[in-house]
């Protein structure tokens, strides 16, 4: 079991420079967002965050709702 970890750890160790380069070799390197609704490819392809979905969801079941309490 040490045998594998101990070979895993190098491979680790470079995989994590390699993703680390843009932040440690570039003035003011940050990584970009990962997150969905900031993506603009994402949004092109009309693709948006679950979360943001479900508000608009539950936005319109409590419009209809209250439309019907009237």
């Amino acid at each position: 079991m040490i045998k594998i970890f101990l070979a895993i750890l190098p491979l680790l160790a470079i995989a994590m420079l390699f993703l680390a380069v843009r932040i440690l070799l570039k003035k003011g390197g940050t990584f970009h967002s990962q997150h969905v609704g900031q993506s603009k490819a994402m949004r092109q392809r009309g693709i948006h965050c679950v979360q943001s979905l479900d508000r608009l969801e539950h936005a319109s079941k409590l419009n209809v709702n209250e439309d019907m309490l009237h």
